[in-house]
């Protein structure tokens, strides 16, 4: 029984290890604003490409573009409309990149948890 749990918590964090998180920098207030102005940035994790956002972003058209610089990892998510509908899509965007999470303010969120905590 001991070796199962060993190897059960092994598992879990060998695949929470793996959970690649993007960041989004600066404060509430910061995030709020460029919410306002119809934009949010995300740093992404070192593992995406360029190639992945690219791909990713040609579904999400109806909602945002993405403008992406590979030098400093800084995907920008350009809203189309001020509804609610692209900034919930953007959860699918971040998950089809191969983000599982989001680094906000020091804190790690699911992507699920941020759309509902900051962009909703």
């Amino acid at each position: 029984m001991k070796k199962i749990i060993t190897l059960i918590s092994i598992i879990t964090l060998a695949f929470g290890s793996f959970a690649q998180i993007a960041n989004v920098e600066g404060s509430k207030d910061a995030l709020n604003k460029s919410l306002s102005a119809n934009f949010i940035e995300f740093v992404m994790p070192k593992d995406v490409t360029a190639e992945n956002i690219n791909k990713s972003a040609q579904f999400y058209t109806d909602y945002f573009t993405v403008e992406y610089n590979a030098d400093n990892k800084v995907a920008r998510v350009n809203l189309l409309n001020s509804d609610g509908t692209g900034r919930r899509v953007i959860t699918r965007f971040l998950l089809s990149t191969g983000v599982r999470g989001v680094n906000f303010d020091g804190q790690d969120y699911s992507i699920m948890e941020f759309y509902t905590n900051f962009l909703e």
